[in-house]
């Protein structure tokens, strides 16, 4: 029965052709690991390229400031899923982690997804960042001004669990002294001394972009680990997240000790990724969308046209974290029912 269930999963993911494959590993076959930028327990690892895709994708954030983008809830709402439509002449590329406000929960984008010009309505997967509330504030959404913390993004991609998104929102609170009503993940930015924090970090590392104009990517890491790898089309799309991309990763560095990785590290995680197995899932969207996975870790790599226009990894080291809390959170809960 597991070889017939392995059979059947396979042929309902097909894998990436050959020449799908070596769009991505051919950049990464050239990418080059630049000497650390480091602020406190952050390191950054700044990633150059030799050739790039040089399209000009709109942001979500130009999007909606040229009122070219509208989203709104599905009917009466879906926890799951939103939907979207793209009235301008250019496409729109939306990062997973982007968070949107208002209507009636709060909701971060489950994937990557690029929305062609004059689209019709896409139903977008997402997850709830906002548990305690599904009360519509809005008809439409509105872009946060923050990406999920990078452990967020983490926990979201390594198990693709909606109660593990909560639980995640819930431990960092918890760390980090954080009251919300609604258990948002927007109450941890909005934290005034946070916030503060955050301000020197980004501070100290806002040139990490400007290192060269082949500067595509970044490997991120604190503590005794690395955080995630985020690798954009071009020099101009990481320069555009660099701000919302670089506060979500000094949220996850608050908590941690000096970050140690090395050179080699990264080095090492380069390679790795080159012997990933990539599986296509699908997008609602323009291009095509594959999982990249390896024996330490997952990803997704989004592609228009052969090419890379967004490529996340993250390192699955959640086995024990935060087991002990949430053990005694399920406990708290079992005495409360």
């Amino acid at each position: 029965m597991k070889l017939i269930s392995l059979i059947i999963l396979s042929l309902a993911t097909p894998l990436m052709t050959c020449s799908e494959s070596e769009a991505v590993m051919a950049p990464l076959k050239t990418m080059k690991v630049a000497k650390p930028f480091k602020y406190k327990n952050l390191m950054i690892f700044p990633l150059t390229m030799r050739t790039m895709n040089n399209t000009d994708y709109i942001t979500l954030d130009k999007a909606m400031k040229s009122n070219w983008l509208k989203i709104r809830e599905i009917d009466d709402g879906e926890v799951n899923s939103v939907e979207l439509r793209n009235t301008g002449e250019k496409t729109v590329f939306i990062m997973t982690g982007e968070m949107l406000s208002g209507a009636k929960q709060d909701r971060m984008l489950r994937e990557d997804v690029l929305v062609p010009p004059k689209s019709g309505w896409l139903r977008v997967p997402v997850y709830c960042v906002e548990h305690g509330r599904w009360v519509s504030v809005s008809t439409d959404f509105k872009a946060a001004k923050e990406v999920a913390p990078s452990q967020l993004r983490q926990r979201a991609r390594i198990t693709e669990d909606q109660s593990e998104v909560w639980e995640a929102i819930a431990s960092s609170q918890d760390r980090l002294g954080v009251a919300s009503g609604t258990s948002t993940i927007q109450a941890n930015y909005e934290d005034e001394r946070i916030k503060k924090e955050l301000d020197e970090y980004a501070l100290h590392l806002a040139k990490v972009p400007r290192l060269t104009k082949n500067t595509v990517g970044v490997v991120v890491a604190t503590g005794s680990r690395i955080i995630c790898v985020d690798i954009f089309a071009n020099n101009n799309l990481l320069m555009e997240f660099w701000s919302k991309l670089l506060r979500s990763y000094a949220m996850d560095a608050l908590l941690e000790t000096e970050a140690t990785a090395t050179e080699k590290d990264v080095e090492g995680l380069l390679q790795e990724l080159l012997s990933a197995r990539y599986t296509s899932i699908g997008t609602p969207g323009m291009g095509d969308l594959y999982m990249l996975q390896t024996d330490s870790g997952k990803g997704n790599a989004l592609l228009d046209k052969g090419t890379i226009v967004h490529l996340d990894f993250f390192i699955d080291d959640l086995q024990d974290e935060d087991a002990e809390w949430r053990l005694d959170m399920r406990r708290d809960q079992r005495l409360n029912e």
